[in-house]
């Protein structure tokens, strides 16, 4: 009776997908219709059928499924719920391909999972472009404009200020002029080359050999009614100005 319980029980283990903890896929059980492959794994039979004695990167055909190529003994065919991301699939069960919800545009990493589509199922990830609340490194978000208007970018009118679809400031409808738009508008006395009727002389400096400008801040910058370059010796004198001429000086 012992004798033909123990012939039972190896015939059993030889149609199943068991092995020894010595043979390529250590301690497994798979279940019908799959196969165990050398990196501890079930898979589809089918899929492995496929690439039966073909290596990695040949091509292979699974019925129902796209065409494929082999890796590793198995065809990459996809098929969504086998566990493995293969083909179109983002995801596929708990495998999420080391995909935090920092891969799919939200500010903390964690809460992704895999939805039954193997797509990436964001339910409970948080924090992105396009929730319309102002986080992360965003300057706004859909209505949410933190507070700011267009003073906070520059212009001289608040009203106008909006939100791109990136979450950055959209300024085409503010008003009012700004500093750098190269016209003297709002308390400017010069933009770029607008310099309004004002020059070194109109600023009291006489006998100045380089002309007014104005700096990024739109004011007048005087230190350019001073003397060029190459006035005076070099290494061995200076330039010394006041508002009634320049002078070269000893260093």
């Amino acid at each position: 009776m012992h004798l033909i319980r123990l012939v039972a029980l190896v015939a059993l283990a030889g149609t199943g997908c068991i092995k020894s903890s010595a043979s390529n896929c250590g301690d497994l059980v798979c279940p019908d219709g799959t196969s165990c492959v050398a990196s501890n794994r079930c898979v589809d039979s089918d899929l492995v059928g496929a690439c039966e004695g073909k290596s990695d990167g040949a091509p292979c055909t699974v019925p129902g499924l796209p065409p494929s190529t082999c890796a590793g003994g198995v065809c990459q065919a996809s098929r969504c719920g086998d566990g493995r991301i293969t083909g179109a699939e983002e995801c596929d069960g708990e495998k999420l391909g080391n995909a935090t919800c920092l891969t799919v545009g939200f500010y903390q990493p964690d809460g992704l999972a895999c939805g039954a589509d193997c797509k990436y199922d964001t339910a409970r990830c948080v924090g992105r472009c396009g929730d319309g609340i102002k986080n992360g490194p965003e300057l706004c978000d859909g209505a949410d404009m933190g507070g700011a208007t267009c003073f906070d970018v520059g212009y001289y009118a608040a009203a106008g200020l909006a939100c791109k679809s990136d979450c950055t400031f959209d300024t085409a409808s503010c008003t009012g002029g700004r500093c750098g738009d190269g016209m003297i508008n709002g308390l400017e006395k010069c933009d770029g080359k607008a310099m309004g009727t004002a020059t070194c002389s109109t600023l009291g400096y006489s006998g100045s050999l380089s002309a007014l400008v104005c700096t990024e801040s739109c004011t007048y910058s005087q230190s350019s009614c001073l003397c060029t370059t190459g006035r005076c010796k070099a290494n061995t004198e200076k330039c010394v100005c006041t508002k009634t001429g320049c002078g070269c000086a000893p260093k």
